[in-house]
Order: C-alpha cells, then sequence, then structure tokens
C-alpha cells in the first residue's frame, strides 16, 4: 500500500465516523445545532475542512451502521470518547442514541457498560470544571 493509499483509506475511515456520529446525533429524529457543531469541531480534531464536513452530513446515511473500528487501541478510544461527548452534547440522551452508541462501542472493542462509565466520568468533571481534554487524558490511562 503506497503513501496515498493509507492517506484516502484513513480519510475514508474518518468520514465513516463522523457519519456514524450524524447518524447517532439523528437518533432522536433530528439534528440540534449543538450536535452538529459538536460533530464539526470533532472533524476539525481530526484534520477535515468545513467543506468536506458539509458533504458527510448533506449525505449521511442515517439508516447505516456498518463502520469498521481503527486498528490502534488509542484511535478506537478517541473514537469512543467523542462519540459518548456527542450523546451527551445536547444534555438529553435519546435511548436510540444510547442503543447505537452501544452498538458502535461493542465494534470499537469495548464492553457496552463503558458508556456508562465514560458518561459517569464526563458528568462529574463537568461539575468539578475540568476540561474535557484532562477528561480524555485521564480516561484514556484508565480505559484506553
Amino acid at each position: 500500500m503506497g503513501i496515498w493509499d493509507a492517506f484516502f483509506s484513513r480519510r475514508n475511515h474518518e468520514r465513516e465516523y463522523i457519519n456514524q456520529l450524524f447518524r447517532v446525533a439523528w437518533a432522536d429524529g433530528s439534528l440540534d445545532q449543538v450536535e452538529v457543531q459538536y460533530i464539526y469541531s470533532v472533524g476539525k480534531k481530526l484534520g477535515m475542512e468545513k467543506e468536506e464536513l458539509q458533504d458527510v452530513r448533506d449525505n449521511f446515511d442515517p439508516a447505516t451502521l456498518s463502520y469498521k473500528p481503527p486498528r490502534k487501541r488509542e484511535d478506537r478510544f478517541f473514537m469512543l470518547f467523542y462519540l459518548i461527548n456527542m450523546i451527551l452534547a445536547d444534555d438529553a440522551v435519546h435511548p436510540e442514541e444510547m442503543r447505537i452508541t452501544e452498538n458502535i462501542v461493542m465494534k470499537l472493542g469495548y464492553d457496552p457498560d463503558t458508556v456508562d462509565a465514560i458518561i459517569g466520568a464526563i458528568k462529574t468533571n463537568q461539575k468539578k470544571d475540568i476540561s474535557a481534554e484532562e477528561t480524555y487524558e485521564n480516561l484514556k490511562v484508565q480505559l484506553g
């Protein structure tokens, strides 16, 4: 595999992940602005441009869950953490969001109970005014 093949493979993988974030956000039947902004911020962390994110949003398929997890454990944890943060973005966790998230979490190689543990840690740390980045680093050590 050449360097360009690896780049395009990674970019396709990132687009699939962003598609899944849109799918989870859509689980309650609407895309709230706060969820869309959150997804865009995750896309930017992945190095995606606004136009590319808009393209994924315009073409996301709410009926598909064909996500292939990355090989690296660190990449899988990144996706797990930001997926769970996304379902908390609008302060309302819809049961369908939780079901889809648990399905993705299992595909990432984690136990579904990990979702509750991370949600608890995020909420506790928010009350203590601990940043999302610090929460991420702490959880990565514990669970990653």
